[in-house]
């Protein structure tokens, strides 16, 4: 992402944030003035008096030097695109953010919110020596658009073959964090088997049902636009990414797209398929600072959590799951019931704290439980069957460590062999 963008969306965001800490220390202010009980219902409305005068005058001066900063900036675009180019640090930060507040992002039109592309990795960067953290740069594989642009098909070094390597990333996350201490599963299978690999960039706040929508329809463009015939797609999903892999699915099933008749092969690693621990502690932390009208305005910290982070509370993957409830209050499991597609090989690896098999039902990876992991669910209609030789748990494994793990990466090498 060019740096005058960056610039434009950073003021923007910031600007938001006074807004949004303004309006808690009102609340905050405002309840507290009223002595209401420990417990029970805030007051509503303004602070009153002259607080709210206050308040309102911050939110109006605000406003007026948001409008200001973006005049100011918008001749500095040109200037900062050239002298300040864009290296993985800047990208790694921006997809952290728009993991926790992406829908916030998207919705406001801010230039940080992450388009979807499907992308390819070519060869390294040549970032000037002098450059800060160009040794870091040198090592990082150039990350090219091939979906909805098409500038990585009139680059000398890509070459297109038939059979389709798509890797989805977690929460939080973007498509050069597939490279761990130096490993890169796609790479690797690449090497190994002559995959094409297309990395998926996503806004991971967005409701997972909206990235599962948008990545199937993107892969209809990208079948059609591949130089050569396509004769497989294997997919390959971390975390969030398996959630979102099995959302297209469902979509491109549901409008009869062609590309799902052409993949063989969806592995999930670290996949919640029914949900993340994480996320549930999240939700009643949040709910328990509302039980008091002294703390009920800080439960508005909690509900900064993106519609992708809520979605991982259970695995929501379709619109139905949570179009009708609001999740900061309602924390009951509301999705409907989807079984793996068929006619598809479908495989889980989970990984487990643990130190033995025996004891991996108790640990999660730090992240997700391996009964999510590998679909398992107490009521049966739920449990996403998946066939004993198609799942594994891996020992003295946390949740990042897979995407570098010579076990997981072995799993993989049997499971994806095209020979």
């Amino acid at each position: 992402m060019k740096t005058g963008k960056v610039l434009h969306g950073a003021a923007r965001l910031a600007f938001d944030s006074v807004d949004g800490v303004n309006t808690i220390v009102e609340q905050m202010y405002r309840n507290i003035s009223a002595t209401p009980l420990p417990f029970g219902r805030a007051p509503e409305g303004p602070a009153p008096g002259i607080a709210g005068l206050v308040h309102r005058v911050i939110r109006g001066v605000n406003g007026g030097v948001r409008s200001t900063t973006d005049v100011a900036l918008s001749p500095l675009t040109n200037y900062l695109d050239g002298h300040f180019p864009p290296g993985p640090h800047r990208a790694a930060v921006i997809a952290a953010l728009n993991g926790i507040c992406g829908d916030h992002l998207h919705r406001s039109g801010n230039p940080l919110a992450t388009p979807m592309t499907l992308r390819v990795m070519l060869g390294p960067d040549a970032a000037p020596s002098d450059a800060p953290g160009a040794a870091l740069f040198e090592t990082c594989h150039r990350s090219v658009e091939i979906y909805p642009s098409a500038a990585a098909l009139s680059d000398s070094e890509f070459t297109a073959g038939g059979h389709i390597l798509l890797l989805a990333h977690g929460l939080c996350m973007n498509e050069l964090e597939w490279t761990a201490k130096q490993h890169n599963h796609g790479h690797m299978l690449a090497k190994e088997y002559g995959y094409s690999p297309v990395f998926v960039r996503y806004n991971s706040g967005k409701h997972i049902s909206q990235n599962g929508r948008e990545l199937a329809q993107h892969l209809e463009g990208l079948v059609e636009r591949w130089p050569v015939p396509v004769q497989s797609v294997t997919a390959l999903g971390f975390s969030m990414g398996g959630l979102v892999l099995r959302s297209a699915m469902h979509s491109a099933l549901e409008h009869a797209q062609r590309w799902p008749q052409l993949l063989d092969k969806v592995v999930y690693i670290g996949t919640p398929h029914h949900g993340s621990a994480l996320e549930r502690g999240g939700y009643w932390l949040q709910r328990a600072m509302a039980f008091s009208p002294y703390t009920a305005p800080l439960a508005a910290l909690g509900r900064i959590r993106s519609d992708g982070i809520t979605d991982l509370r259970h695995g929501n993957i379709v619109d139905a799951d949570w179009q009708l409830y609001d999740e900061h209050q309602d924390n009951a499991d509301h999705r409907v019931p989807l079984m793996l597609p068929p006619g598809i090989d479908h495989y889980a690896i989970a990984g487990t704290l643990s130190r033995s098999s025996a004891g991996y039902l108790q640990r999660s990876d730090g992240l997700v439980h391996p009964d999510s992991a590998l679909g398992r669910h107490p009521l049966g209609a739920k449990t996403l069957g998946f066939a004993a030789d198609r799942q594994r748990v891996f020992c003295q494994l946390d949740h990042l460590s897979m995407l570098s793990d010579a076990r997981v990466a072995d799993q993989l090498k049997e499971w994806l062999s095209l020979n």
